[in-house]
């Protein structure tokens, strides 16, 4: 049995990085499909040169500085690709932007919001693997019910075909642009989605493979213009073009003011209300400004809690009912 090269490296956050948050989130996040998190870390396939498998451990998962430490499987393993791949897992961890002046900042401008803050000190924003993946993810899950969109998602995930093994494990890799480009809607039909949310992702596909949309592969491509050139394609509106520049790209002062669990949260934190308008959102997270994405990061992560407690009592009232 052929063993896969692999390559180990650290990686050192800027600031104190509570891991166990990060673990946290994907462990509970109804976009975390091709993830497999375990107790002290996460492994998941990357689209980066022929496909690549990592694993990010820490033994520490309490707020520290120390470094992660990661595990590259993949048959190019070149400088380009580890190089690569350390930007890229960077970005995806936040690891560069020390959280202190984040967490302040939220602090003092949000009081309702700074309890949060405070139980969640150390947590850092938790991209998705890239931002074509944001995209899938996004426009599968508008306007339908979060377990639903799971579903989708990981039917999703499995087109294409596309695996990569390391140590005895099998690791999805999406369907890239050119496979959807070239097969069309019926396999995003047959995922479940709706025909106008499988002609968007194939025209997003289409564009992103001949070029006529800016993408992050574009050596001139000027990641800010990329959620405003989606919104120019038919099925992508302002909420999924925020999402991919936010889980996407990592613009951490975006803030999908139409992002319903968003507008719920918040609602019910600062009034009466079960749920914000999006104007009304738009407003109160204007103070959180330049650090509105990260407070949507903190809010998720709280609404993904609540969830699963929530969950977790109903399965329990269940096993005692006679």
């Amino acid at each position: 049995m052929m063993t896969t090269p692999h390559t180990t490296f650290s990686l050192t956050p800027q600031g104190s990085y509570a891991f166990g948050l990060t673990l946290a989130y994907l462990r509970t996040s109804p976009s975390a499909i091709v993830e497999r998190v375990t107790s002290h870390g996460f492994q998941r396939a990357l689209d980066i040169g022929p496909g690549i498998v990592v694993a990010v451990e820490r033994a520490t998962l309490s707020s520290s500085p120390e470094p992660l430490h990661v595990t590259l499987w993949g048959e190019d393993l070149s400088p380009e690709v580890v190089g690569q791949t350390v930007r890229h897992l960077t970005q995806m961890l936040t690891l560069a932007v020390d959280g202190q002046p984040a967490e302040s900042h939220l602090m003092t401008k949000d009081s309702v919001l700074a309890p949060l803050v405070q139980s969640y000190s150390g947590f850092r924003p938790v991209l998705l693997g890239s931002p074509w993946e944001a995209l899938l993810w996004a426009v599968s899950g508008q306007l339908i019910g979060v377990q639903q969109a799971r579903t989708i998602r990981t039917r999703i995930a499995l087109l294409g075909g596309r695996s990569l093994s390391a140590e005895g494990q099998v690791f999805q890799l999406l369907p890239s642009p050119e496979w959807i480009a070239t097969h069309g809607v019926e396999p995003l039909r047959a995922a479940g989605l709706s025909m106008a949310k499988a002609r968007a992702i194939v025209k997003c596909a289409a564009g992103i493979t001949a070029g006529s949309l800016p993408w992050t592969d574009r050596p001139d491509a000027d990641r800010d213009d990329i959620p405003r050139a989606l919104q120019t394609v038919t099925g992508i509106g302002p909420w999924t073009a925020a999402l991919v520049g936010l889980r996407g790209l990592g613009q951490l002062d975006t803030l999908p003011e139409g992002d319903a669990a968003l507008q719920a949260i918040v609602g019910q934190q600062s009034s009466p209300q079960s749920r914000l308008p999006a104007s009304a959102l738009a407003a109160h997270g204007a103070v959180w400004a330049p650090y509105r994405g990260w407070a949507t990061y903190l809010l998720w992560l709280q609404r993904q809690a609540q969830d699963t407690a929530s969950r977790a009592m109903s399965h329990s009232k269940e096993r005692s009912m006679p």
